[in-house]
């Protein structure tokens, strides 16, 4: 019997092997095939010599093939078994990188390539061409790194070493021994100087605002350190309990904050059986039903060897804005009326020497204060909608204020010049500064941009702090506009405005975390593509633009593709846009079904990104270019909320897109329509489905469908508070209360009018949820199967709010499902036999328990 056992265990854990290899197999062979690829510009090295540019197949999340492209030759090298090298692209064609195991060296100018074995740890210093690494053997070894890698030479070897910290510009190193001693090293000299040795583990380690100095923490001893004197100053936190949610920050002038909280000896008594909610609670928080105890709070300023202990609880909250003297102080509770997800904060200036508040500043939420580099002036919104900014002296406690136009500034927020002397801002649809000294605002562009025209990303050279991110106004700096469907590159440089590269296709500076442009900012990477155009990524070098790159997918494979771009009106009279992609094979003969596609005014997935037509790179079920390929017209349509209500004015805005497009194409057949959405829409998706006849098949995606009891009145664990904000405000914008107009709540739930509906809905959600809870969807299942309305749910078990690339075998199955549910009631293919055998109300199923 024993034996038995043992050899049933070997067999299912073998069966287990098998099944994880398979799965794993199976997720690796949706993107092997390279027909359909996207590329994108992944950094640039510092002297803008080297491209690295990422190629993904099918929508990979992960790169199947890494090329080093010179800028200037377009030599091209595939490095795609090459990682970890994006923070180490350095010049003169230096690279350093993993190969599996090993660390490999890279002189892409000279072809050749050095393998360093047993590395745990590696960095490297652009500046000063270093490499650091630690290897097996607990050795930190300095090499200075020449592009003739035989010339690569050791300046300084350390044995015994645990770790080390670098500094953010990575030219300053500190390293830990085995023994607990802190170790300086001297990069231009390759010396060491041991500072301390420390009694415990390190808990914090944090380089000061100058990165001349650093603090260590060790069990309750603070030691801050001079690394240019070596001089230590020590501060002991004299708190028996043991410390939680320790923080600390410097000062630009290095003195110090930190604050901490630890465990009264007070237990709440009732803490470990009850959770009370009290109606006048600021903080509604689920309980773990663990015991708990009252907290005490504490804050602390270090300055001239003084420590300077501010009052601290649970309600009275300090911000270090690095500005010396003073702190922001705020109450994170005061104005909390769960009316937004992130509530209004009242935050004022707090002299530290005073110990009080003497200024009221604003009233904003996620903390965005940023301080000029000298810090003498700080920057902030003035209100909580962020359309008009402040900047106040900090000396004579003046305030200036300027306007910005947030729909023409959707990714450009007020920056402060390197120098501390300007304010750069879009306002109005231009770019503007304003001059700290003189008080003067500089027009420095002249654009007559439109409602649905936009100013995009600023790139140049930026210098980043904790508390801000400063851009060198003095240097060139890079931006794009879309106007009138027409994308421009523009160079702003010497106090000139030029146009670098205009195109009706869509432009963005950058797809990534890493640097696109060199140092000096003369080389810059950007990409075009459209939705007929795959991704080509070109370089400006000097002010001329070349090609760095094109996409090797098959012309033929989506030259046919056609849009019509056009606009329409709701009741409101409203302008809107819709967007109709033509079917593969076209023939203005046939009639065509046709799906839209809906979520906002902002279009989830952009209408003019190239998109892939293979179902694992849909996004939660919704592929253009896949339901184009399988020849039906796509709509994709803006819509947006009336005083009506979401789902009210949705089949207002669709109906009249729809309208709009079958007199565009009368190919269009008007009796197989079909609808998809995902979130917000496909909670208007699941609306128009039971407010309209006009849709045959419908999908609806992780939609609110039960838009009281699920939305309104819901408790919310993923944001920890009730979400009748994501009702009343947010997307939904219902803008009343259920008790103020209960009929407006009734009229827009898709729940409450399931009974309506003559459209088969296909409904999904994944069980993971938590953001729309997936009861929602369980719920609006129920209602229709209630009434035998043909329906299907589907619940991913390990998905949450969406399925995209990176879930590639549910991304897949649904993508699936999808297309087979259009072609099922679209297409009349009535043989598809897990849509057939599930709507047959005359046969019956089991769920598998």
């Amino acid at each position: 019997m024993k034996k038995n056992l043992i050899f049933f265990l070997i067999l299912t854990l073998n069966i287990l092997t098998i099944k994880g290899v398979s799965a794993q197999d199976k997720k690796e062979d949706f993107f092997s095939d390279p027909t359909w690829n996207i590329l994108i510009p992944s950094t640039l090295s510092p002297d803008g010599e080297w491209a690295v540019i990422s190629k993904h197949n099918n929508n990979n999340p992960l790169v199947n093939n890494t090329y080093f492209i010179n800028t200037r030759t377009k030599e091209k090298k595939d490095l795609t078994h090459f990682s970890d090298f994006y923070k180490s692209l350095l010049a003169n064609g230096l690279v350093v990188g993993n190969i599996k195991t090993d660390l490999v060296i890279f002189s892409l100018s000279q072809n050749d390539s050095l393998i360093v074995t047993d590395v745990k740890k590696f960095d490297t210093s652009k500046d000063l061409n270093l490499l650091f690494y630690i290897n097996n053997k607990n050795e930190l070894l300095i090499t200075k790194l020449n592009k003739t890698l035989s010339k690569n030479k050791v300046e300084l070897s350390l044995n015994d070493i645990d770790k080390y910290y670098l500094s953010p510009d990575s030219n300053k190193i500190v390293a830990l021994s085995k023994q607990n001693e802190l170790i300086h090293i001297d990069l231009k000299k390759f010396t060491f100087t041991k500072i301390l040795k420390t009694d415990s583990d390190i808990s914090d380690f944090k380089w000061n605002t100058n990165q001349d100095g650093i603090i260590v923490r060790s069990n309750k001893k603070l030691n801050i350190v001079d690394l240019t004197s070596y001089k230590i100053k020590q501060i002991e936190i004299k708190e028996s309990k043991v410390i939680e949610n320790f923080r600390l920050s410097f000062f630009f002038n290095n003195d110090l904050y930190f604050s901490y909280q630890y465990n009264s000896d007070e237990i709440i008594p009732e803490s470990d059986y009850l959770d009370i909610w009290q109606a006048n609670s600021k903080s509604l928080v689920t309980s773990n039903s663990k015991i708990k105890y009252k907290k005490i709070y504490k804050a602390f300023v270090y300055h001239k060897d003084k420590l300077i202990e501010l009052e601290r609880d649970i309600d009275k909250e300090y911000l270090n804005i690095g500005i010396p003297g003073y702190l922001l102080s705020y109450n994170n509770f005061k104005d909390i009326d769960f009316k937004s997800y992130f509530p209004p904060i009242e935050y004022s200036l707090y002299d530290i020497e005073k110990k009080k508040n003497i200024l009221v500043l604003s009233s904003v939420d996620q903390k965005p204060f940023y301080p000029s580099k000298d810090g003498k002036h700080l920057l902030y919104p003035a209100n909580y909608t962020k359309n008009k900014w402040e900047i106040l002296d900090i000396v004579s406690k003046e305030k200036r204020s300027f306007n910005i136009d947030i729909s023409n500034t959707k990714r450009i927020a007020p920056t402060w010049s390197n120098d501390s002397k300007k304010v750069l801002y879009a306002s109005n649809g231009n770019l503007y500064t304003y001059t700290i000294n003189n008080k003067k605002i500089k027009k420095l562009t002249d654009f007559n941009l439109k409602e649905d025209d936009v100013i995009d990303k600023i790139v140049g050279d930026e210098n980043k702090s904790s508390f801000a991110k400063y851009l060198d106004t003095n240097k060139p700096f890079y931006f794009t506009t879309l106007q009138d469907k027409k994308s421009t590159l523009y160079v702003y440089n010497k106090q000139k405005l030029e146009s670098v590269y205009s195109t009706n296709k869509l432009l963005s500076l950058s797809k990534t975390a890493n640097r696109t442009f060199s140092s000096d900012l003369k080389t810059i990477l950007f990409t075009e593509e459209e939705y007929n155009h795959p991704p080509t990524i070109l370089s400006i070098q000097n002010n001329k633009t070349t090609t760095i790159i094109k996409s090797d997918i098959n012309k033929d494979l989506y030259k046919w593709r056609k849009r019509v771009d056009f606009t329409f009106e709701d009741k409101f009279n409203k302008k809107l846009h819709g967007y109709l992609f033509y079917p593969k094979n076209y023939n203005p003969q046939k009639k065509y079904p046709m799906v839209v596609q809906i979520y906002d005014l902002r279009l989830n997935v952009p209408y003019n990104e190239f998109s892939i037509p293979v179902h694992v790179a849909s996004t939660s079920g919704f592929n253009t270019s896949l339901l184009s390929e399988n020849e039906y017209f796509v709509l994709r349509a803006q819509t947006y909320v009336t005083e009506e209500g979401p789902g009210l004015s949705a089949v207002d805005c669709v109906t009249s897109a729809v309208n709009k497009a079958l007199e565009i194409e009368p190919s269009i057949d008007i009796d197989n329509l079909g609808l998809i959405g995902h979130s917000f829409g496909g909670y208007k998706t699941s609306a128009i489905s039971v407010l309209s006849d006009m849709f045959k098949a419908s999908v609806a995606g992780a939609g609110a469908h039960d838009l009281i009891g699920g939305l309104m009145f819901r408790y919310s664990n993923y944001r920890r508070m009730p979400d009748w904000f994501m009702a009343e405000g947010a997307q939904s914008n219902l803008k009343v209360k259920f008790s103020e107009d209960p009929e407006k709540y009734y009229n827009n739930s898709p729940l409450l009018n399931a009974y309506k509906t003559q459209t088969a809905m296909l409904l999904f959600t994944g069980s993971q949820d938590e953001n729309i809870y997936w009861q929602n969807t369980q719920k609006m299942f129920m209602a229709l199967k209630r009434e035998q309305k043909p329906v299907i749910a589907l619940f991913y078990k390990n998905i949450d709010h969406g399925i995209s690339s990176i879930n590639p075998i549910e991304n897949h199955d649904l993508s699936v499902r999808v297309l087979d549910w259009f072609d099922y009631h679209l297409k009349k293919k009535k043989e598809i036999k897990w849509i057939k055998d599930g709507l047959d109300y005359n046969k019956y199923s089991l769920s598998p328990d």
